[in-house]
């Protein structure tokens, strides 16, 4: 964040960390709405993915990146 003003620095990085973990619930619900095979399927019978199922999966995988930079940013700031 680096503002110039300290005491908005915290509240900015709650709301940012929110925002965040807002996206990855998002992507979570997608996920789950959409129905990626997780389970390969038995053998001779497997599962494949389409190019929607890996862009909900790219999603979530971004989405929780950010959340987690985003919360370990606000915590540091709280220490």
């Amino acid at each position: 964040m680096g503002t110039t003003r300290p005491e908005r620095e915290e509240p900015l990085a709650r709301a940012a960390y929110v925002a965040a973990a807002r996206r990855f619930v998002q992507a979570v619900s997608a996920l789950l709405a959409r129905g990626v095979p997780i389970d390969p399927g038995a053998p001779g019978q497997v599962r494949d993915w389409t190019a929607a199922d890996v862009a909900v999966l790219q999603e979530l995988y971004g989405s929780l990146g950010e959340m987690i930079r985003a919360r370990r940013f606000w915590d540091g700031l709280r220490r």
